[in-house]
């Protein structure tokens, strides 16, 4: 149920969606992305710039799906996410992709803040959510670790049972119920996929940094300071990315050709 909005979101503003299954551009059935560290981490779901069916895109969004009981694993499964999308992140730090967590069940507050703090958009489904949408078509799915485990199976055993209708019916009711979240996601998502450059900030160096003690220095440096000779040494190019949605990259190079190398990396 959580496929859904993206399948539907990637029809309409046409990024490639990868999922696990077979496609004609990588091997086997596993999404697959390599980091910066040359290590490689299984995912959910990529959205890709340009991509098809036979050729592997621009990574534009990572997006992490998990289901947790208990809150006491919460915290092992974000560190997971984190640990996977952001080394891969880093590595196509001038693409700015998307990272997205879809979480259900049981996850602390501590968590979701602890992956939004790395710049996560993240949409929770709380476990009560599910309870309350089953509990509406007469199926109850509460357990805990002191249910026994007859009653789990019994539990398992009528969901097993449920006529087709009844689990369609259940899958369309739990977006229904969370609109305002999965909206909320998704409008990140759009402006991330859809994002123009709005400005570009050039910042060359021709001198060393200055390093001052306080601020009446500081302010004496600024008023004599000339500017240098046409001659001067090149330090460093800074380059700003400012897009549309808010989001900035500040880069660093030593030279012309690393930063125009990074320029037609842009998306």
């Amino acid at each position: 149920m959580m496929k859904a909005p993206i399948e539907e979101f990637a029809r309409r503003n046409a990024p490639y969606f990868d999922k696990p299954g077979p496609r004609r551009a990588r091997k086997g059935n596993k999404v697959s992305w390599e980091d910066i560290y040359g290590n490689k981490h299984d995912l959910d779901y990529v959205l890709e710039r340009n991509g098809s069916d036979d050729t592997v895109g621009k990574p534009a969004a990572f997006i992490e799906l998990a289901w947790r009981r208990y809150t006491k694993h919460s915290k092992n499964k974000v560190q997971e996410i984190s640990g996977a999308i952001e080394p891969i992140a880093e590595r196509f730090y001038s693409l700015h992709p998307f990272k997205g967590a879809m979480l259900c069940g049981e996850f602390t507050q501590a968590s979701i803040k602890q992956l939004e703090s790395q710049g996560f958009k993240v949409l929770y489904i709380p476990y009560k959510t599910f309870i309350g949408v089953f509990a509406k078509h007469g199926i109850d799915i509460y357990y805990d670790e002191m249910s026994d485990e007859s009653e789990i199976s019994k539990k398992i055993e009528k969901w097993h049972a449920t006529p087709q209708e009844v689990m369609d019916k259940i899958r369309r009711d739990v977006p229904k119920v969370c609109s305002n979240e999965i909206t909320s996601f998704m409008e990140s998502l759009d402006a991330a996929i859809n994002r123009q450059v709005r400005s570009i900030v050039v910042l060359p160096l021709h001198s060393d940094a200055i390093e001052l003690t306080d601020t009446p220095a500081a302010i004496k440096f600024i008023n004599s300071y000339t500017r240098p000779a046409s001659a001067s040494i090149l330090k460093y190019i800074e380059i700003i990315i400012k897009y549309s949605n808010g989001s900035d990259i500040n880069c660093r190079f030593t030279n012309k050709k690393q930063a125009i190398d990074f320029l037609k990396r842009i998306d």
